[in-house]
């Protein structure tokens, strides 16, 4: 599967996974951090999104 968005996914500074997604849309990702929980199916973006907002994740475009 191709996706054309490309994130990292960064707690305190550190890279710790990275995401690839559809805008809005599906995703998928690997997260390698004791803080994160995986929020599940459906594995979209925004539902990825709130989870690592709320254990204070963050989201930034994979250059």
């Amino acid at each position: 599967m191709v996706f054309d968005y490309r994130y990292q996914v960064t707690k305190d500074g550190v890279r710790v996974g990275t995401i690839e997604a559809e805008f809005h849309g599906r995703a998928i990702w690997q997260i390698d951090h004791p803080d994160f929980v995986d929020p599940g199916e459906p594995r979209t973006i925004d539902r990825l999104d709130d989870a690592l907002y709320a254990a204070g994740f963050e989201i930034m475009p994979d250059d």
